[in-house]
């Protein structure tokens, strides 16, 4: 969560990703259930689980290198960062409305003024 935010404020996103480490220990449910929550509420992967004792690293290396050959996909995204995104959505697509509007009103009086300009010409 700290490393998030710390990377909204300074505008350098941290790529993350969530390891489940000694999943050959019976953890509680709740925890497997939070975990997963928490990675779902932050929109990365969820848990990688791995048991050494087991040797199962469940291909932990080869997603930590599709991580760093993709790392937006695995940036997390708070709340903060969610309407900040969205505020830069709506300004966008305000702007673009307001260009649409100006660009529209410019032609419309250029074929106006045209239209006046031809028809003093004829009279």
């Amino acid at each position: 969560m700290t490393v998030a935010r710390r990377g909204e404020v300074s505008g350098f996103m941290v790529p993350c990703l969530f390891v489940a480490a000694k999943d050959d220990l019976d953890s509680y449910p709740m925890a497997i259930k939070d975990s997963a929550k928490i990675c779902q509420n932050f929109g990365i992967d969820a848990p990688i689980h791995i048991s050494v004792k087991e040797r199962d690293l469940n291909s932990m290396f080869n997603r930590i290198v599709t991580a760093a050959e993709h790392p937006h996909l695995s940036v997390p995204e708070t709340e903060v960062g969610r309407s900040q995104k969205r505020y830069r959505h709506l300004v966008n697509r305000s702007l673009m409305f307001t260009s649409v509007v100006a660009a529209v009103a410019v032609v419309g009086l250029a074929a106006y003024r045209s239209y006046a300009a031809r028809k003093n010409t004829s009279s």
